[in-house]
């Protein structure tokens, strides 16, 4: 009884540590997506004022 609570709570563990994994990976790469565009539209701008 007490080794299938611990499989259990090691399971539950290791789930929850996956979804913090995946919301940290989905917030960086959905920023540097921003970042990206961000530059992009700065180096347009800036491509209009020295034409």
């Amino acid at each position: 009884m007490n080794r299938s609570k611990f499989i259990a709570k090691l399971t539950g563990f290791i789930s929850i540590a996956i979804c913090i994994i995946y919301l940290l990976l989905i917030t960086i790469f959905d920023f540097r997506a921003l970042f990206n565009d961000y530059f992009s539209d700065l180096s347009n701008n800036m491509a209009v004022i020295f034409l």
